[in-house]
Parts: structure tokens; sequence; C-alpha cells
């Protein structure tokens, strides 16, 4: 008889309840057909990381796709710990966003706060410009994640700019195509995400914490007419900026199937 390889998945938007600009549904069923693809996988759903200590003490791999729900100060131990005791965690897109403060500006626009949960994941969403076409980079072939990938492989979606947090950091996929909004400046003092070539920005990385290990994929945005929040896109996904109603994006492409399997296979114990 096999063993059971847990996994548990937290996929949801905030406030509870709420999609939070994206499809959230479409985005927690992609990742529950993937894990199905091994039989021996036992998956358990949460939207948020309430009671996180219950649910991943016997986990081998936690997956997030979340937006706006972050691990508060204690449930953020509680993934230290387990990560120190060999758990993989694999965070998807808005995951390493949070929580964002009032700046008083006229437009409007919010800051994201820095916690002691981005310290953890390892990364720190900023903002985003509109969402564009990215020739995506694999900037490290040595890892898992990056098996069978291409050394190019486009990709549409929102441009997400994430500061890199820690130095020991393996970078795996990075674009050029991201351009700094003036708003960033303003609010963050300069492009923290920029990486130190001084023209990419990283859209995939890994870490080692103790015996486990903890990575980052930045796109896998999806939204339907419902769910939709974006006002304009860049012209290379619309000529006139006209959003589509429904956009998966990432999700579609052979890439990003390959590197989910990737992924999954790696947090699973198939694949290093």
């Amino acid at each position: 008889m096999s063993t059971p390889i847990r996994v548990h998945v937290v996929a949801g938007g905030f406030p509870p309840g709420k999609h939070a600009g994206h499809d959230i549904d479409y985005a927690r069923v992609r990742i529950l057909m993937a894990l199905q693809s091994n039989e021996d996988v036992h998956t358990t759903v949460s939207s948020d990381f309430t009671d996180c200590h219950k649910w991943i003490r016997d986990a081998h791999l936690l997956i997030c796709y979340v937006a706006g729900p972050f691990a508060d100060e204690y449930q953020t131990g509680v993934i230290r710990d387990w990560l120190g005791d060999g758990g993989r965690w694999l965070a998807l897109h808005g995951s390493s966003g949070g929580k964002a403060e009032r700046m008083g500006r006229e437009d409007g626009r919010r800051r994201l706060v820095k916690m002691d949960y981005h310290e953890a994941l390892g990364g720190f969403f900023m903002t985003h410009p509109p969402i564009r076409e990215m020739d995506v980079k694999v900037s490290d072939h040595n890892h898992p994640l990056t098996y069978n990938l291409p050394n190019n492989f486009p990709v549409q979606d929102e441009p997400y700019m994430v500061e890199v947090i820690h130095p020991d950091t393996q970078v795996l996929l990075t674009t050029e195509d991201i351009e700094s909004p003036p708003y960033v400046d303003e609010i963050y003092g300069g492009d923290l995400s920029l990486l130190p070539d001084g023209k990419s920005h990283a859209l995939g990385f890994a870490r080692k914490v103790g015996e486990g290990e903890v990575a980052y994929v930045a796109p896998g945005h999806c939204h339907t007419p419902l769910t939709n929040s974006q006002r304009s896109v860049h012209q290379s996904i619309s000529p006139d900026g006209s959003v589509p109603l429904r956009f998966r994006g990432p999700w579609e492409t052979d890439a990003y199937e390959q590197l989910l399997k990737n992924a999954i296979d790696w947090g699973t114990g198939a694949n290093g």
C-alpha cells in the first residue's frame, strides 16, 4: 500500500469569499487537477491561512494561490518551522502580496506593507503595470522547477514587480519586459524589484530553508467578466487597450503547464 502524500492548498481572495480581481475558482481547479495526476496525493483545501497549523503539520507540500490573504505572525512562524523540518512551499502569483496602507494620494493609490510573511516567502509584491506579453527567460536550469522548459518562452500576464528579499535566493525565471511606473519611485523610493543587472525582474525563484524549500512563481493571472478588475492592458495584448473580459493567459500555455507539473513533482518528491 502506498503512503499518502499530503498536500494543502490555500486559494482565496480578500475579504473572505471575494474574488479580489481573480478567477480563484479556475486557478483552484487547475491546481487540484494537476495534483490529481498522482493518485497517491491526498489534498485538503482552505481559503486562507486560518488554522494552518492543523493542515500543514503532516503535509509534504503547501500550495498558495491567494489575492489578499496572508499568514499572520503566528501562522508565519508555523510555516517557517514546518519549512525548517523539511516542508516545501509553492506560492503562486498574488501570494507575494498582502496588506496595503493608504498614502493620502489624490489618485487613491496605496502601498503594500512588507511583513514577516514576506520574509518567510522571500519575496515582496510592490505593484504591477497593465497586463502585457513578456519574454520569460529561464535563468537557471539547475532546479527541478525549470526541468524541460525552453530557454525562453512568451507569457501574457500581469507583470509583477516582486522584490527578492534574500541574497541566497536562486532566481529561476526573469524578464526584461517590465517598465517601472513613475509612482513606484514616489511610493517606495525606487524599484526594489530590479535585479542587480539593472534591467531584469524575477518572475520565479527558490530558496532553501533548513531542511525544506520555498518556491515562488509570479505568473498565474486569470479572470472572468465577473471577476475582472483590470482597467486597461498593454498594446501587446490589445492595440486599443481594451481588456479581454475572459483571461487565462499563462494557464493556457504549454510552458506554464510544464512549470506547474514540475513544481508539484518537486513538492511531492517525484522530481528532486
